[in-house]
This record gives C-alpha cells, sequence and structure tokens, in this order.
C-alpha cells in the first residue's frame, strides 16, 4: 500500500526538463505522524473487513472489492485525521468517517474511468476493463452509497459534508469532460474553479469534518487549508500528467488526458511550454504557500508541513 510509510522519496523528472525550465521534483509518498499513520492501518483494516453482507451479496462485493484493493496515497482519510488531531480528538473515532472518505474517493475515480475510457489504474486493468462497463458504474454507486452509512454514524452534518463535497466533484468533472471535449475553452481562472470543484471541496470537507462534526470554531480555518491544498494537489497532478504525456508522445506512444493547467496557459497568454510549464509550478507553490500560510502558529505545525510538502512541486 502507497502512502503509509514513514519516508518520503522523491521522484526526478529528468526528460522533461527544456518544457518545464528545469529539473522538477515532487514528493511521491506523504509521512504521516504516528496517530495518523495508526488511522491510515485501521483504515486499512476497516476496508479488509468488508464483505458480501456489506454489499447485499457476492455478486456486487466482488467488483467492490477489486476497487478497494489497491488503495491510493491515503491523503484524504489523512486529512480527516489530521482534522481530527487539531480539534484534540484521537484518530480513532472517525475510523469510519476516514473510511467513507476513501470510499467516495473511489468511487469518483471508478467512475472516471467510465467517463475517460481509461484501462488502467494504479498499474492494474481498470473495473470496467475487469468487470465490464456495467459493474463499474454500479460499483461507483455502491461504494458512494456506503460512504454515505458510515458517515450516517457521525450525524447529518457529517452527511450533509460528505455529500456537497461529492456534488462539486461531479461538477468539475463535468467541466473538465466539457473542455476534454472541445465544448469549453478553458482560461486560467476557469480552471481554478473546476480544481476547486473537482478536488479542492472535497479535500476541504475531509479536512474540516471532524471539527464539523465537534461544532467547533475550528471548521472554518481547516476547510479553508484542504481547499487550498486541494487546488495544489490538482496542479501538482496535472504538472504530473503533461510530463508523462509528453514522454509518451516522445517514445512514439499515444498521450492521453485532458487539458490541464500548462494547456491552459499556453492558450491563454500565447507562451512556449517551457514558459507554461514554469508559470503553473508557480500557481502551485502559491496554493501550497496559501494552505501553509493559513495554519501558521498552529499546533501538530510539523505533521501539517508534510501535507503541504507533499502537493508542492519543486523547480531547479
Amino acid at each position: 500500500m502507497t502512502g503509509n510509510g514513514t519516508g518520503t522519496y522523491t521522484r526526478q523528472l529528468y526528460s522533461h526538463s527544456r518544457a518545464a525550465g528545469g529539473r522538477l521534483t515532487f514528493s511521491s509518498s506523504l509521512p504521516f505522524t504516528d496517530s495518523i499513520k495508526q488511522g491510515i492501518g485501521m483504515v486499512s483494516k476497516r476496508i479488509s473487513r468488508l464483505d458480501h453482507i456489506d454489499f447485499s451479496g457476492k455478486e456486487l462485493f466482488t467488483p467492490v472489492a477489486y476497487a478497494l484493493k489497491r488503495p491510493g496515497k491515503m491523503i484524504r482519510p489523512a486529512l480527516v485525521f489530521l482534522g481530527a488531531r487539531l480539534v484534540g480528538d484521537d484518530v480513532e473515532e472517525y475510523v469510519d468517517l476516514a473510511t467513507s472518505a476513501e470510499m467516495l474517493h473511489t468511487a469518483s475515480l471508478v467512475h472516471d474511468d467510465i467517463i475517460d475510457g481509461d484501462t488502467v489504474r494504479r498499474g492494474a486493468p481498470a473495473l470496467r476493463v475487469k468487470h465490464g462497463q456495467e459493474a463499474a458504474l454500479l460499483t461507483g454507486d455502491a461504494l458512494t452509497a456506503k460512504a454515505v452509512s458510515l458517515a450516517a454514524r457521525y450525524g447529518p452534518e457529517a452527511v450533509k459534508t460528505m455529500a456537497d463535497a461529492s456534488l462539486s466533484m461531479c461538477a468539475g468533472e463535468l467541466i473538465d469532460r466539457e473542455s476534454h471535449n472541445g465544448r469549453k475553452s478553458l482560461n486560467v481562472r476557469e480552471y481554478l474553479r473546476l480544481a476547486r470543484l473537482k478536488t479542492g471541496v472535497f479535500m476541504g470537507a475531509c479536512a474540516s469534518i471532524a471539527a464539523v462534526c465537534r461544532d467547533n470554531k475550528k471548521s472554518s480555518q481547516l476547510y479553508a487549508f484542504g481547499l487550498s491544498l486541494g487546488v495544489a494537489f490538482q496542479l501538482r497532478d496535472d504538472i504530473i500528467e503533461r510530463i508523462d504525456a509528453s514522454e509518451a508522445r516522445e517514445n512514439g506512444g499515444a498521450a492521453t488526458g485532458s487539458p490541464n493547467i500548462i494547456d491552459v496557459f499556453a492558450r491563454q497568454f500565447g507562451t512556449s511550454e517551457k514558459d507554461a510549464a514554469a508559470r503553473a509550478t508557480e500557481l502551485n507553490n502559491y496554493f501550497a504557500d496559501m494552505a501553509a500560510h493559513i495554519m501558521e502558529g498552529e499546533r501538530a505545525r510539523a505533521g501539517i508541513s508534510s501535507y503541504v510538502n507533499f502537493v508542492r512541486i519543486r523547480s531547479s
């Protein structure tokens, strides 16, 4: 499982240095604090304990189990636990809520693969390839339903927070699709709205949901932190995706993926790919810095810094 180790390693992107104006580096794993690492382990165990009874039979559970068996970096559950620690609660109290966040994220990926026609997810055949389009669609729906069921244990405000974040993700994905299909041409402002809806709002919800459940005054601050972090994270992924796509073209492959912030900068300002990549990196750093500034002076500062450093792209 990625994302739950104690060390951090950095991938170095050499082959595209002429486009980025220098070497770009980014953290490939998030170094959790001990308490959050413990919480992530509990989420993994919680998921492993699911069985066919949780999903009304083996027919649905089989593709659900396939979707859940390759977890990502677990940054969303980790944000739930970070928020819990910052309001003085133990991570153990929020395992089901963090699991709900991971399920919603997984559901969105399952549906993204259907929309995009992707064939690979996290190094394995996408669910739609392994089990078929219909099963993938229903699996995403089932994961969403189970996520709501888990969140309901924390009260109506938790359900509302997760539901509103899911609605934002859907709106952001539709904008992304319209851009990809040529029905909408994004400028930088519109791209940032997309990033906010698609990624930022959900990460803001995850960071703040423990405070929301406790009616704690830190909820707004934590939401703003997660929102900025999420926009930086979307920018990070777009920059990396663009580099990978360029590498695929250079090696004779077919590059896929939606237009991203580098394309947006190049088109809007008539700049070269090199300058657009540099501007995109600066924008990523701006939102990472904003996230850090929002939480300035908070306890667990070292833990917060690790989240900020994880979403930041560095250039040299």
